[in-house]
């Protein structure tokens, strides 16, 4: 019997990298084999993005460019493109299947039924907000010291440039008891440091009277787990039984990942937040208070539309009274089918500039993470060896660069802080 090959290519946020890791998981048990980029396949997959128009756009190019490297396979669109513009994909030349956000556990149904009648498969549901949980597990992710744990998909914001809500559907959670066992596996299989990740992670549980909080006090108790790290959190489901965690236990990491979007009163009501940025900032200020040494990030939109002059002037003094860490910034990108799309946009030279300013306040503030901590001892997990040197993150996600040896990595190693150099730390590792 002839050997089956895959390719799968995994577009925009970490819980496409989790599902399509457990994919490719399932086609390696049915006895698949993953080949890499350039090597024909029989079966080549694409769990797309659509957040913004630019991502949807890459999604079809990386499609195409899988149909081009494998003109007599299978090749598989799934996931949020697929969702919300399915007609706009059923003319990509050589693409034989498309599956919505809720059908990705089809692709190997619908490659045999493509095999076999060899007719265009077009599974959408039209009711993504009645959706259940999917049944993904991961055991072990191939290429990442680190493990994510899917635990969330779905969310009920409706912030008005976002479009996720109509790809992913309605909050939904799993299982708490598989929560555990799946990252119980994950330890055992090798992993030490677990990213909790979902749609919108801080509303799991909601539909069973549970917290987040719940869910990470279980995972606390998992012997050999050395870090609990969140991918993302809102400010308003950040509680402070989550930070009292971090501060009394020894597994939460000392690093919250907290979407701001924008620093501007107006703007951030325009986008439909579901907080004011007097609360934000006022919660930023506690959370450093119950917790001195947290490393808080965000994620950042800039020329967002109707943001004038005043607007931004207002969110750069903000953003330097809050102090971020680091910020993710993103040039408002337009998404048609939302309430942003229909209002004023900004001129794409002044979003360039904008975002300039932007990514310059964010290596500020990386740098005086790292430089208030110099002199600091610090526990740190490395990820990656290379030519000499171990890389990885302390627990306030500092990104470490050290002298040091393939048997440094995947533990907790004690580390003193040196120097910043660019987008490293310089560090020591103490025996």
């Amino acid at each position: 019997m002839k050997e089956l090959k895959f390719k799968i290519v995994s577009m925009g946020c970490k819980v496409n990298y989790y599902e399509t890791e457990a994919l490719a998981s399932f086609l390696r048990s049915k006895g698949f084999v993953q080949v890499e980029k350039d090597e024909p396949a029989d079966l080549s997959i694409v769990n797309s993005c659509a957040v913004t128009e630019e991502a949807s756009r890459k999604s079809k190019q990386v499609m195409r460019r899988l149909i081009s490297e494998s003109k007599d396979g299978v090749a598989i669109m799934m996931g949020c493109l697929s969702q919300i513009e399915p007609d706009s994909l059923k003319s990509i030349d050589g693409l034989n299947v498309i599956l919505g956000s809720s059908r990705k556990g089809r692709v190997l149904d619908c490659f045999n039924e493509y095999l076999e009648n060899r007719k265009q498969i077009v599974d959408v549901s039209h009711e993504i907000f009645k959706s259940e949980y999917d049944n993904f597990t991961v055991e072990h992710f191939e290429s990442h010291t680190r493990a994510f744990l899917k635990v969330e998909d779905g969310c009920d914001k409706f912030c008005t440039y976002c479009v996720i809500p109509f790809a992913r559907g309605n909050v939904r959670s799993k299982p708490l008891d598989l929560a555990v066992k799946e990252a119980r596996e994950l330890v055992n299989n090798g992993h030490k440091e677990i990213v909790i990740t979902g749609i919108h992670t801080g509303a799991y549980g909601k539909e069973w009277g549970l917290t987040l909080y719940d869910l990470i006090k279980e995972l606390e108790k998992i012997d050999g787990l050395l870090r609990i790290r969140i991918s993302s959190i809102e400010i308003n489901q950040l509680t402070d039984d989550i930070i009292n965690l971090a501060k009394n236990g020894n597994k939460l990491v000392h690093h919250f990942h907290i979407p701001l979007q924008a620093a501007s009163v107006n703007v951030l009501k325009a986008m439909n937040r579901h907080y004011t940025l007097e609360y934000f900032m006022e919660r930023v200020k506690e959370i450093r208070e119950l917790l001195p040494d947290v490393s808080i990030t965000t994620d950042y939109i800039v020329g967002f539309p109707t943001e004038s002059d005043e607007d931004f002037k207002e969110s750069v003094e903000n953003l330097k009274i809050i102090k971020f860490d680091t910020i993710h910034t993103f040039p408002y990108s337009l998404r048609k089918g939302t309430k942003a799309a229909l209002m004023p946009q900004v001129d794409p030279k002044v979003k360039k500039e904008r975002c300039k300013v932007i990514l310059d306040l964010s290596k500020e503030g990386y740098k005086d993470l790292v430089e208030r901590n110099i002199g600091k001892i610090h526990e740190c997990i490395f990820e990656e060896y290379k030519e000499g040197y171990v890389y990885g993150h302390t627990s306030n996600y500092i990104y470490c660069k050290a002298e040091g040896a393939y048997k440094d990595l995947n533990k907790l190693v004690k580390v003193k802080i040196d120097e910043y150099d660019d987008k490293f730390a310089l560090a020591t590792i103490l025996e």
